[in-house]
């Protein structure tokens, strides 16, 4: 979706002349719109000009302080029809070149479309994904984290939590492991109180309560299976957004670290481990990570976003 539909979508919802939006943006946020007009709306829905990137994301948090949610006028799409919506070049250009997080597996013959994104329980390897998410965190986290394949099993199968793996022609590319916690586990989690080896059933939250998404593991053989994993991410996390309240991870790697701070997380704690090795965590509110230029130009990009 371009922004000019976005904004035209959203005015229209609220009810809102062009007039109306521009006396409410001025009023919301003198700084992105003094003098601000009717006839640059006009521009704007027409596709004439658009927003600069820090108005667009001032447009998003007027529009989220009417209706309270993270990204409004999106609030009624299922996450196949998000993941339609979202672009695939904007996700590309976010992940950037993480070299720990993303190998360069050859993909010039590969095509996003050809990657499959399914839950890890529904796939034959599942018993193999097990095993290859313990040795990934041995070796990302230095073995400091303790987790076991009973830990990923045993979350890996819990209804509220969402194990993504990439799959080309039947072989693993990719995964992206996601914890739904109760906000109050999340905060522990985060403020280092706990170790997620501490987490039990009475951590997790309902796929209907509120919740928040606490990223476990990350990691894909190269960028198009780290693209199709995030946009799944996404896209769950725009159609699930009433019952989502935040979003974190912790890391050791500093290669994460410059991902996360792209994306609009904030910095929570650090904490010396071994060897001088720091673990990190992030954390963001659902609207603010939402209201990031980097990731609504993965959402409302005036790119149509061409297959790679």
């Amino acid at each position: 979706m371009q922004f000019r539909d976005y904004l035209k979508q959203c005015r229209e919802r609220n009810a809102l002349t062009q007039e109306e939006l521009v006396h409410a943006l001025y009023s919301f946020d003198i700084e992105h719109f003094e003098g601000l007009d009717t006839t640059t709306v006009s521009k704007w829905e027409r596709g004439v000009t658009k927003p600069s990137p820090s108005r667009q994301v001032a447009i998003l948090k007027y529009f989220q302080s009417l209706s309270g949610i993270a990204l409004p006028c999106w609030d009624n799409y299922t996450s196949e029809e998000a993941e339609e919506i979202i672009c695939k070049v904007g996700v590309q250009n976010l992940l950037g070149n993480s070299k720990e997080l993303v190998l360069k597996f050859p993909q010039k013959m590969m095509l996003l479309n050809d990657l499959r994104v399914i839950q890890a329980r529904n796939t034959e390897n599942f018993d193999k994904c097990i095993e290859l998410s313990v040795e990934l965190d041995k070796g990302f986290n230095h073995r400091f984290t303790g987790l076991t394949a009973a830990h990923f099993k045993n979350w890996a199968l819990h209804p509220s939590h969402t194990f993504y793996i990439c799959e080309y022609k039947d072989q693993f590319f990719g995964l992206f492991f996601i914890l739904r916690l109760k906000p109050e586990s999340f905060e522990k989690i985060i403020r280092l109180e706990i170790m997620e080896r501490d987490l039990t059933n009475a951590d997790f939250a309902t796929y209907d309560e509120p919740g928040s998404h606490y990223f476990l593991s990350f990691f894909a053989l190269n960028e198009k299976a780290a693209t199709m994993l995030f946009i799944r991410n996404l896209a769950h996390l725009i159609a699930h957004q009433k019952v989502i309240e935040n979003v974190g991870v912790a890391y050791i790697m500093e290669d994460a670290a410059k991902l996360l701070k792209k994306m609009n997380f904030s910095h929570i704690e650090t904490t010396t481990i071994h060897n001088g090795k720091e673990l990190k965590t992030f954390a963001e509110t659902l609207p603010n990570f939402l209201a990031s230029e980097e990731t609504l130009k993965t959402v409302l990009s005036k790119q149509e976003c061409p297959e790679t």
